[in-house]
C-alpha cells in the first residue's frame, strides 16, 4: 500500500492563462455533498429511505500570506491580496487540486465565497479562505494512460498535465 503526502496536493487557481499555486499553502481540502430527498417504500419496516438529488463541492485552505501584488513581492503565487479582490469582483475561476506524485487531478470550476486573514501578534499573517464550486467537479489521472469512453472506435489519451485529452481514432 502507497501512502501520499499532503503536500503533493496542491491547490492552484488559473489566472490569465497561468496555473498559480496558493502560496504558502498549509492545507487544503476537497469536501462533496447531496442534498438527500426523502422517500417512502413499502419494505422499509420503519427505516428512513432517501435518494440524492443536488450534489454540491467545497473546497477549503489555508497559508500564510506572501505578498504577491505589489512591487518586490512573489507574483507566480496566489495569496490573501490577490485572492480577496478575485472574491471582490465576483470572479468565475478554474481550479485544480494536483500534485507531481499522486496520480489524480481534480479540477473545475468555482467562485471565492470567503477569505479572511488573521494577524495576531507576534506570529505570521495567515489566511484561510472556501471555494464554492460551479457546476460539477472534473477528475483526471496523470500520466499517459489509454482509456475508453465505451464507444469502440474511440481512443483516449490524457496528457501529463491532465489537462486535455486528445481523441486518437475517428
Amino acid at each position: 500500500m502507497e501512502y501520499y503526502n499532503g503536500s503533493d496536493r496542491i491547490l492552484y487557481i488559473k489566472q490569465l492563462g497561468s496555473w498559480l499555486p496558493i502560496g504558502c499553502l498549509t492545507s487544503n481540502s476537497l469536501s462533496e455533498s447531496s442534498e438527500m430527498v426523502k422517500t417512502t417504500t413499502r419494505d422499509n419496516n420503519g427505516w428512513d429511505t432517501s435518494r440524492p438529488s443536488n450534489q454540491n463541492y467545497t473546497i477549503s485552505f489555508d497559508g500564510l500570506q506572501l505578498n504577491t501584488t505589489v512591487a518586490g513581492g512573489i507574483f507566480t503565487a496566489m495569496s490573501y491580496d490577490k485572492l480577496k479582490l478575485l472574491k471582490r469582483n465576483r470572479i468565475l475561476l478554474d481550479w485544480k487540486i494536483q500534485g507531481t506524485l499522486f496520480p489524480v487531478v481534480d479540477y473545475g470550476k468555482c467562485y471565492i465565497s470567503e477569505i479572511s486573514e488573521a494577524s495576531a501578534v507576534d506570529e505570521f499573517l495567515t489566511f484561510t479562505g472556501t471555494l464554492v464550486g460551479y457546476g460539477e467537479p472534473k477528475v483526471r489521472t496523470l500520466g499517459e494512460f489509454v482509456l475508453n469512453d465505451g464507444d469502440p472506435d474511440v481512443i483516449l489519451v490524457t496528457n501529463t498535465d491532465a489537462d486535455l485529452i486528445i481523441k486518437t481514432k475517428d
